[in-house]
């Protein structure tokens, strides 16, 4: 299709969604911005009603320093015990370091 922007997306990683079943998340590099941003996209795997598959408009990109920084937390949220308890019965907003 003439519409369609080549990325040049490299897929680095498949990660499967247990809880939004149908969908695959997508960690590659596209060309984006001037720059080359990591991507994170939902990728539909079962067919939609109309019968889609493919890439979702759902995902968002970041520059490597975000990615860092998203690297950061991640490892931070996955060691802490604390987080992967029962929900608390207030909203609990972690300071920003």
């Amino acid at each position: 299709m003439a519409d369609e922007k080549d990325f040049n997306s490299r897929v680095f990683g498949v990660v499967p969604t247990s809880f939004t079943p149908g969908f695959e998340l997508h960690i590659m590099t596209s060309e984006a911005y001037n720059d080359r941003v990591l991507n994170l996209r939902l990728n539909r795997v079962i067919p939609s009603v109309r019968g889609y598959t493919g890439y979702t408009k759902q995902g968002f990109m970041l520059s490597r320093d975000e990615a860092r920084l998203l690297l950061d937390k991640l490892v931070e949220v996955i060691h802490d015990d604390d987080a992967w308890e029962d929900e608390p019965n207030e909203v609990v907003v972690m300071d920003d370091d």
